[in-house]
């Protein structure tokens, strides 16, 4: 519980660090006429964002499932991660485009201004980079959930919800990267406005305004599919691994409507149907799936549900949903 409370006033504080940021470079960039400061202004925004969204899902990650929310509310970062990737994209196609204008079109450039306003920034997103650094801190977990059955009539699903893995806090490093970026960028324009202020070359402004807006698309496409696909659950990278690692027993006859999604970065889902040999015991069947759910610690799902069937009644099935 001190963990996530020492998170959230560390979002806390870079958030309002960040806010104060985007503004103080909005008023700089329109009073100087730099379009590198506006688009890092903008970047910035899509940063403080994306810490929003870190901190929404540590404050919603922490409330349990209810009846009306069953899984409770583990799809919010992906949602909001799409949100806020699509206002990103759209900003920096404006940027762009208002860049390419200025390009052919330049405006007078206040260097001075450009300098003192990039140092303040690189001095915050520097500041910030070390503060979320300092708390990415590799954890452990190992859960472990009773095993369950559900009977009814033909139906017998068996819940597997145990593993154990080392990993680092996604939400965190997500937030890191973010500002190690905007410091690099925020470095980039004050070595734009040095040579703008001793070489006059005020395109140079635009140039790295069009670098960035091209580079933050390039980052945020990715994310922007991404989260799209997760909220459409669309299968994971690997389903045909563990598809693979099922049908090595040789007990298994085959298996169908095996589906692996990811909610979150934290959480993979899966379920699966598997078509038994003929006159196996209870037993063997068992003892199948206890491998089955040993093998598939290795890939990180947190909630499987294996449902065993009989040759015949898959036959039965399939008949019956043939007409």
């Amino acid at each position: 519980m001190d963990l996530e409370k020492n998170k959230k006033n560390i979002l806390q504080k870079v958030i309002a660090l960040n806010i104060s940021l985007v503004i103080a470079e909005i008023i700089a960039g329109i009073y100087s006429g730099s379009m590198a400061l506006i688009a890092d202004a903008f970047h910035n925004l899509g940063d403080v964002l994306a810490l929003f969204i870190s901190l929404i899902a540590i404050i919603y990650g922490a409330k349990k499932a209810s009846d009306s929310m069953t899984f409770g509310f583990i799809k919010a970062e992906v949602m909001a991660a799409f949100i806020n990737s699509l206002f990103l994209i759209v900003t920096m196609l404006f940027i762009l485009v208002e860049s390419i204008n200025r390009f052919f079109q330049p405006n007078e450039i206040n260097a001075p201004i450009i300098i003192f306003t990039s140092i303040i920034a690189l001095i915050i997103n520097a500041y910030s980079t070390i503060l979320l650094k300092q708390n990415n801190i590799e954890h452990h977990h190992n859960h472990s959930h009773d095993e369950h059955e559900h009977s009814c009539g033909h139906d017998k699903h068996e819940h597997e919800h145990e593993h154990e893995h080392h990993h680092e806090d996604m939400n965190m490093k997500s937030a890191y990267l973010h500002m190690l970026g905007d410091a690099i960028i925020s470095l980039s324009v004050a070595i734009g406005g040095v040579i703008i202020y001793f070489f006059g070359i005020t395109r140079i402004d635009t140039i790295l305004s069009v670098i960035f807006s091209i580079y933050i698309l390039k980052e945020t496409i990715p994310i922007l599919k991404k989260s799209f696909l997760s909220l459409m659950d669309s299968n994971s990278d690997d389903t045909k691994k563990v598809e693979k690692l099922i049908l090595e027993n040789n007990n298994i006859l085959s298996i169908h409507d095996l589906h692996l999604y990811r909610p979150n970065s934290s959480n993979c889902y899966g379920s699966v149907h598997i078509v038994f040999k003929e006159n196996l015991l209870l037993e063997d069947v068992e003892i199948v799936i206890e491998e089955i759910r040993k093998k598939i610690k290795n890939y990180n799902i947190t909630h499987f549900i294996i449902q065993p069937e009989s040759k015949k009644y898959h036959l039965d099935n399939i008949e019956c949903c043939s007409h």
